[in-house]
């Protein structure tokens, strides 16, 4: 296969916001490869430029690495069912390969990738890499993005109800939320023609309309594969191993198992007390409106909730940084995040 005739695409946005569910749907055209999430490309992705040339000796290190990784909950490269050796085999069948190369044949000898005829798109997701867009986009200026929000409340109650992130606090939930959709909003902007934002309340009222733009913005057929059975999401579940994974699994993407309707939006089952409820529209009312949101009415906090507010951010602001040095530092660096600034998404080496 000619690899530079496969184009390397992206979902971004922050997690409870849909990006499973337009993954699992855009990974059903034809000559697309969409596995289940991995930051393994995380790992590489600020130590190598796109075509740097990577010998035998960084080839092993590359995939004994990604191997190695556990990112996040229900994420793990085994998960694609790769047949390492033969991953290495042709990677190795070259005297080098580039670096970008060497992530496309980590996706094409995956399950999914393999029983992709002719693929031409890969299709990547996972929410951290939308505050790594520019970075990924060095890594191949073709790439195209598709971003895609939600109403701040519905994903909120989601990410507090899962523990989705460092502080399960909705104070703290809320930052997050502005931080990565005043981030998508700018990047927009910037780059309107890579980068096309849409919002989840939209895909799920009008789904045929939503879809057909998006495949049409990141170039990929309407064409769909004929067996759904072999879409990554329906791999994952498969391969969970109690049952206590595959309920939580099922209770958190289960809208992907069936067809898309608008059951999820308007959740009002939080236990919210009304002045941290009064505190998250103090918070995200302003990046609310700029996606187009109506207003909400709140009271201003007091100084004693805006100082805790703004601690919140400091936190916020302070586990940002140490994602940042984490993966732009060298492995031999990265050891010592274990025991003193391990990151925000956590890494784990099982080595």
């Amino acid at each position: 296969m000619d690899l530079e005739t496969v184009r390397i695409n992206y979902i971004l946005g922050l997690g409870r916001s849909g990006t499973t569910l337009l993954l699992s749907e855009l990974g059903k055209s034809k000559e697309v490869v969409a596995n289940p999430e991995s930051l393994f490309l995380l790992e590489f992705l600020y130590l190598f430029k796109s075509n740097d040339l990577l010998n035998h000796a960084q080839i092993d290190f590359f995939i004994e690495t990604i191997f190695k990784l556990k990112t996040g909950r229900f994420v793990s490269l085994k998960l694609w069912k790769i047949d390492k050796q033969k991953l290495i085999k042709e990677a190795k069948s070259k005297a080098n390969i580039k670096f970008i190369d060497l992530i496309k044949l980590v996706n094409l000898n995956a399950e999914v990738g393999l029983k992709t005829n002719n693929p031409k798109v890969i299709l990547d997701k996972n929410p951290p890499y939308t505050m790594h867009f520019e970075q990924l986009l060095k890594l191949d200026e073709k790439s195209k993005f598709i971003g895609i929000y939600r109403s701040y409340l519905d994903n909120i109650i989601s990410r507090n109800k899962y523990r989705l992130d460092a502080v399960n606090h909705p104070y703290f939930h809320a930052l997050v939320w502005c931080q990565y959709n005043e981030f998508l909003i700018r990047k927009a902007t910037e780059y309107p023609d890579l980068l096309k934002l849409i919002r989840y309340e939209d895909l799920v009222q009008n789904p045929i309309e939503n879809l057909k733009g998006a495949r049409d913005f990141l170039g990929i057929s309407h064409e769909l594969k004929e067996n759904d059975s072999i879409l990554p999401i329906f791999n994952l579940l498969n391969e969970l191993s109690t049952s206590e994974e595959k309920a939580q699994f099922e209770e958190m993407h289960g809208k992907v198992f069936k067809a898309i309707d608008t059951e999820s939006i308007g959740k009002k089952n939080t236990f919210f007390l009304d002045k941290q409820l009064n505190g998250i529209h103090y918070i995200c009312t302003p990046i609310s409106m700029k996606l187009g949101y109506p207003p909400v009415s709140f009271e201003k906090p007091t100084a004693m909730q805006r100082f805790a507010i703004s601690i919140f951010k400091i936190i916020l602001n302070f586990i940002e940084l140490k994602h940042r040095v984490y993966f732009k530092s060298n492995h031999i660096i990265r050891k010592s995040f274990k025991y003193s600034v391990k990151p925000w998404l956590i890494f784990t080496n099982k080595s």
